[in-house]
Formats: C-alpha cells, sequence, structure tokens
C-alpha cells in the first residue's frame, strides 16, 4: 500500500525509512568519508531544513510533495475515438457495438536528482569561534547559513532558464512550459525544450503533439505585457482540459510592477483583477498565501481568479522582464525520495586533515504529468 507524504516523511525521520532503506547508507556513514564512527544522521535539523523549503521557499513550497515510489509513469496520448450511439436493429438481439478502441500509452521515466549542499569549519576556526570577537558557536552559525542557501539554490534550480541543461540539478519548470516551436526560435538549440528523455521535436510533428506547452514569444524581441497574452495563455489551458482551480500564475517582482501598472493605467477594467481590501486577503495554494489583495495600493491578488505568486528566481532575457508562468499545479508535483539529510563527519583521524564537514542533501524530481496545461510568456519589455 503506498503512503502519503506526510506518512513517507514521518516514516523517513522516525527511522522507520531511513537512509539505510533508500541508498545502503547507515547512520554512522559518512556521506564524504565512508566508515567515520563519528559521522552523525542528524534527522532533527534535517526536518527542519526540509520543513524550511516548504515554508521560506518561493518555488518549491508551491509544488505538491510525493513519495519516490517509481520512477516512471504512463501517458495517455489521445482521447477515445470510438464512442458513439448503437442503433437497434430488428432481426438482431440488439444493435452491434463500436469498434473498440486501444488507447495510446507512453511510458516516461524520470531520473532521480540529489542535490548536496557541503561545508567545510577547520577545528582551528572552532575553537576560536568561542573565544575573542568570534561568531560563537560557529558550527550552529554554519547550519544556519547553509541551510538558507540549500533552499535558494532548489528554487534557482526549479526556474533554471532552458537554455541551460538540468544536468544533475533539479529539473526546471521554464523547461515544463517551453515549445518545441518556441525552442526553435528562442534557445540557441531546438533539444533545450526536451525533459525526461522525451524529444519534443518528435512528439511535436506527430499526429498528438501531447508534450508541447503554451509558450507565447515575440522571437527575442522585447513585446510590452498585455491582457492577451495571458487569455491566450488561459484559453490554451482551458482547452486541454485543466481544473481552472488548480491554475496559478508564477512572475517575478519585475514584471509585477508592470501588472500593477496596467492595472492602474485605467485601460483594464477592474472586474478582471481580484481587489480585496481586507487584511490578509490572499490567495492560496497548497497551503501557501499569494499577493494579498488591496489594501488602498495596488497590490494584485489574482487575475481572473487566478492566484499569482513571485519569487526573485524567474528568468528573463536581455533588455526583457521576468518571464510569466501559468502553472497546472494539479499536475505538478516534487516528487521525493529522500526528504532533506543532515550529515557531519568530526573525526579528523578519518577526514586526514583538521577540519569538520558537513552536508545537506535533498533527493527527488520535479514532475510534470501534462505539459499541455501548462504556459509560459517570454519576451517582456523593461
Amino acid at each position: 500500500m503506498g503512503m502519503t507524504m506526510e506518512q513517507y516523511v514521518n516514516a523517513y525521520y522516525g527511522g522507520e525509512l531511513g537512509i539505510s532503506k533508500r541508498y545502503g547508507i547507515s547512520k554512522a556513514d559518512d556521506l564524504t568519508h565512508t566508515g567515520d564512527p563519528t559521522a552523525a544522521f542528524n534527522t532533527t535539523f534535517g526536518a527542519k531544513v526540509f520543513s524550511q523549503l516548504n515554508t521560506k521557499s518561493e518555488v518549491f513550497k508551491l509544488l505538491k510533495k510525493e513519495p519516490w515510489t517509481q520512477s516512471g509513469w504512463r501517458v495517455m496520448t489521445g482521447r477515445h475515438t470510438t464512442t458513439a450511439g448503437v442503433a437497434e436493429v430488428a432481426s438482431e438481439a440488439g444493435g452491434a457495438l463500436p469498434e473498440t478502441d486501444l488507447p495510446t500509452l507512453v511510458n516516461v521515466e524520470a531520473t532521480l536528482k540529489q542535490v548536496v549542499t557541503p561545508w567545510e569549519i577547520s577545528t582551528k576556526a572552532a575553537m576560536l569561534s568561542e573565544a575573542d570577537d568570534g561568531l560563537g558557536n560557529l558550527a550552529a552559525f554554519m547550519r544556519k547559513e547553509n541551510s538558507e542557501a540549500h533552499v535558494y539554490y532548489i528554487d534557482q534550480m526549479l526556474l533554471g532558464d532552458a537554455d541551460t541543461a538540468a544536468g544533475n540539478n533539479f529539473e526546471s519548470l521554464d523547461r515544463v512550459t517551453l515549445s518545441d516551436a518556441a525552442a526553435h526560435v528562442v534557445t540557441a538549440d531546438r533539444g533545450d525544450a526536451d525533459i525526461y528523455g522525451l524529444d519534443k521535436s518528435v512528439i511535436a510533428a506527430s499526429a498528438t503533439p501531447w508534450a508541447d506547452a503554451f509558450t507565447h514569444h515575440n522571437s527575442d524581441t522585447p513585446l510590452d505585457l498585455s491582457l492577451t497574452h495571458m487569455d491566450n495563455a488561459i484559453q490554451s489551458a482551458l482547452e486541454n482540459g485543466v481544473n481552472y482551480g488548480s491554475l496559478i500564475l508564477l512572475t517575478g517582482y519585475d514584471t509585477y510592477q508592470d501588472l500593477k501598472a496596467l492595472m492602474q493605467s485605467g485601460t483594464v477594467a477592474t472586474g478582471r483583477w481580484n481587489y480585496d481590501l481586507k487584511a490578509g486577503g490572499a490567495a492560496s495554494m497548497n497551503g501557501v498565501s499569494g499577493e494579498a489583495g488591496l489594501a488602498f495600493d495596488s497590490r494584485v491578488g489574482s487575475y481572473d481568479g487566478i492566484p499569482i505568486f513571485l519569487t526573485q528566481h524567474a528568468p528573463s532575457d536581455t533588455d526583457t522582464t521576468s518571464r510569466m508562468y501559468l502553472l497546472d499545479m494539479d499536475n505538478l508535483a516534487m516528487r521525493v525520495a529522500a526528504p532533506t539529510t543532515y550529515v557531519d563527519s568530526t573525526n579528523v583521524a578519518v577526514t586526514q586533515k583538521m577540519s569538520h564537514e558537513f552536508a545537506l542533501i535533498t533527493a527527488g524530481e520535479l514532475i510534470c504529468y501534462k505539459f499541455k496545461t501548462q504556459g509560459s510568456i517570454r519576451d517582456l519589455d523593461i
């Protein structure tokens, strides 16, 4: 029987589903120096960082979390085509059934990624940190700083520019929402849109281009943000069967300023925007609050009922503002094999140097179950 993400995390940090069962590493092992008897698998600190990923991040926290119970999934690439009425035939006992229709299924497989934030403290620095004008507990200070860095860089990966291959990093929403046709124009390599081993150019040329998202662009030439661009992305998602309540808009702070300017210009019907004059009137997704509504100023909470979320990591091109993403959150997930794990090694006899070594590890991958309900708007003018 499968576990919920909550059950999985509780079992993982509670020791029922530890690293030993997932990777063959015992609690006494050190990820950087195998065999260190003093290395610690600190479930308390690991859980604290995983909690931070779900609360202090801007992108990771929006994604629903699923336990990594398998690497692949199946996609039905076409609808049933033989549903039809059946005629009553007098000479027969009832009418003949329509021809059966076999579904077209495609296997998609993600690669498990392990994202590591390592650091090191010399034994001398550790001793002096609590003397003179030191930082106090240097190990605690560095844990705090590096846990924030771990969160920051995971968010950065999740919005990495599609021009850059993910490699060993988590996959990017920019690649998820990049169509093959757009990649042919706006990136140096048409293959930049490919993901999970799928060749989007081959799929796009087929009778059922199921792996193409909606991408609005202007061939790398800046264009002004308009509601038409947003409406076209929403229309595409609706035509491909999105659950409207699962949609969110994600963009950068600069493009958000342009949204506010559109609203303030008087050219936009105010009924399209959500003005919430009550304190704390913000939309939410997976328990995360978006931008609050108006409080006698010009903050926009949602567009046509779709919550707006902001991030510092949204990519942009030269002379353009941040891209805008329309995301179907029902069909996006962060599949987690190992919630954030903290390990350390303080045995200098094993490290063979006068230092202590530490690491934070989060293992999983960004998953998209349905591309055609995702969208992006690029080339937005400054």
